[in-house]
């Protein structure tokens, strides 16, 4: 049986608020990256229908690392919605547009190293600790997926 999958949808004018109770995020850089580019190269607000409000952001986005550009799955969650398979449901529906609905041959996810929720977020959809990378002035644990070890995965 699969799992609800979050509504996802780009972020509006409404929801700098929500992105004001993320710490961390410059809401200006969100907003420009929500609508720039095709959908693998944005940010989306997530949705979870028995919440009844936007709990967080997630997309693909293209980050600068030290090896060229990746394509990074990401997300950010307000803390009451950790643990609830959000994070996880949001990295499957956007693995699958990456993989199914754009021609994306390899995806990323970047972990601080104490981000064990993060990192096992990773592992269950498939994604392997390939190295530690700098990124953002701090070492990142980076786990892969390619197109044909996902299409293994999913099986």
């Amino acid at each position: 049986m699969q799992a609800e999958r979050p509504d996802l949808g780009r972020p509006v004018e409404a929801d700098r608020a929500l992105m004001a109770e993320l710490h961390g995020l410059d809401t200006e850089r969100v907003m420009r990256r929500s609508t720039g580019g095709g959908w693998a190269c944005g940010l989306l607000a997530v949705a979870w229908r028995d919440i009844g409000r936007r709990g967080g952001i997630c997309g693909l986005l293209q980050q600068p690392l030290a090896h060229g550009i990746g394509v990074e799955v990401g997300y950010h969650l307000l803390p009451d919605l950790h643990d609830r398979r959000i994070a996880t449901e949001s990295a499957a529906s956007l693995l699958d547009y990456g993989f199914v609905g754009s021609p994306h041959q390899r995806v990323v996810s970047l972990t601080s190293p104490d981000d064990t929720p993060s990192q096992s977020v990773a592992r269950n959809k498939g994604l392997r600790p390939e190295r530690d990378v700098e990124f953002r002035d701090m070492i990142h644990g980076m786990f892969t997926i390619d197109r044909r070890q996902y299409k293994g995965h999913r099986r």
